[in-house]
């Protein structure tokens, strides 16, 4: 949270005894309008008296702020940024004289956001200062709304800043070694492939034929491995696992013969990988023998989320049209109980495979528990 200039920590605390003290409200603060909350909770006036207040702000160890939005400028701050960050001299406005300069441009963009906060809701911002050896620290500030004026619209806002220089550091070696992981994995990828084609046997079409299975699918796991690794929450988005997966069987001169249909879907790891097992299978099976082993066959892949009371129920259909007649198979085969156990370990989950005249049809259902998003 910005604002014009910054006092000294004793002023601030004088703040607190002449305009706290006598008439707080149940959260401590005096403002211009009744709070929309009410927490039951004992006044802060009433715990603390001037003294241990003084000493409970001074020794807080993040910047403790109110901000007055309307008219652009602190009403309180309970220590310097300078403090922080080794600068003995008072900076007129701190907030600018030690933000970095890509920092400091979004003040107004943040100020924006101040000006129609609502109740409940928290603001969020992250910015760099410079310290006094000339480095920068990151700080993450949070802000709520305090009170409103007479017409409605935001008045004071409450926030604190914090240092999150270490947070930021490890986050940023955390990235390079997920980088090195995923690159070690590509190379991996090649190295079996390699290993692979150097050790089948030759005129031997079986051990061809399990070869390439095999690394069909190991690529797959990989390849969806690689989408989670890329992502900040350790999860895949759906369109991307499907599109990762049926690239290979995808013909880039008739890309509508494969449609990908359906909201963003994030997904864990484990149940990204079962999923896209089972769909490289699918797509395995429809090259071999039925919708993309015609010209006019085609392929739909649509999923759907319904939302429960505790969760959200996904579904996913694979569907063939066009293609020809299919039949189910005599005897299962291991790409089938990979289909099959793709998602066993999902809750309330479902697997139906349906060989009708126009084609497959593989629907997938599943619950999402809340704690799961």
């Amino acid at each position: 949270m910005l604002g014009r200039g910054s006092r000294r920590c004793g002023e601030y605390v004088s703040l607190i005894k002449r305009e706290l003290a006598p008439q707080p409200n149940r959260t401590g603060l005096v403002s211009s309008k009744k709070l929309p909350f009410d927490p039951p909770v004992e006044p802060v006036a009433a715990l603390l008296d001037a003294d241990l207040a003084r000493q409970v702000l001074k020794s807080a160890p993040t910047v403790l702020y109110v901000y007055d939005v309307q008219n652009e400028h602190i009403q309180f701050q309970n220590r310097r940024f300078g403090e922080l960050l080794g600068h003995p001299e008072i900076a007129a406005d701190e907030w600018r004289s030690f933000a970095h300069p890509d920092d400091e441009r979004t003040l107004t963009q943040h100020r924006s956001r101040l000006k129609t906060i609502e109740a409940g809701e928290t603001l969020f911002w992250e910015f760099r200062m410079r310290d006094c050896a000339g480095g920068w620290r990151w700080f993450l500030s949070r802000d709520v709304l305090l009170s409103r004026d007479d017409a409605g619209k935001p008045s004071l806002v409450v926030g604190n800043a914090s240092d999150i220089t270490e947070q930021k550091d490890a986050e940023e070696h955390m990235e390079i070694l997920v980088g090195e992981m995923r690159h070690r994995a590509k190379n991996l990828i090649s190295l079996v492939e390699g290993i692979g084609r150097l050790s089948r046997p030759k005129g031997q079409p079986v051990v061809d034929a399990f070869v390439d299975t095999y690394m069909g699918r190991l690529k797959a796991l990989l390849r969806t491995g690689d989408i989670v690794l890329s992502s900040n929450q350790r999860s895949a988005y759906l369109h991307a696992v499907l599109e990762t997966v049926l690239s290979p069987f995808q013909n880039e001169d008739e890309p509508e013969r494969i449609t990908l249909r359906g909201p963003a879907v994030a997904l864990s790891e484990r149940t990204a990988g079962g999923i896209a097992l089972a769909m490289h299978e699918l797509a395995t099976n429809a090259v071999k023998y039925g919708a993309l082993s015609v010209p006019a066959g085609k392929v739909t892949v649509c999923w759907t989320l319904q939302a429960l009371e505790t969760g959200e129920e996904f579904a996913m259909e694979w569907r063939e049209s066009e293609g020809p007649a299919v039949l189910p198979p005599q005897v299962e085969g291991f790409g089938g109980k990979v289909i099959r156990h793709s998602i066993a370990h999902e809750a309330k989950s479902r697997i139906a495979l349906d060989y009708l005249p126009d084609g497959l049809r593989c629907g997938f259902t599943f619950y999402i528990p809340k704690s799961d998003f």
